[in-house]
């Protein structure tokens, strides 16, 4: 599963990432890639591989999800693997 971010407001690009993660995890997608952009900045790239950013909010609204595990693949674009139980 593929979801295109750049572009967007970071508002929007932070409910459309939390959304698809959650439907990937639950139609049981090993993984999902986040295309946010490498060349208008990096706020959108930020939140997606940052800890205190998506990490933190799927933990918090979604805590069935186990732990992320998250690879830049270059390019302006986040692989995100999902560690099941």
């Amino acid at each position: 599963m593929r979801v295109d971010l750049h572009g967007l407001p970071l508002s929007d690009a932070k409910l459309k990432s939390q959304i698809a993660v959650a439907e990937a995890w639950e139609s049981s997608q090993p993984s999902i890639e986040l295309v946010h952009g490498h060349n208008l900045g990096t706020v959108i790239k930020d939140y997606v591989q940052r800890e205190n950013g998506l990490q933190r909010d799927i933990k918090r609204i979604y805590p069935e999800i186990c732990k992320l595990k998250l690879s830049d693949k270059g390019l302006g674009s986040t692989l995100i693997k999902f560690r099941r139980k």
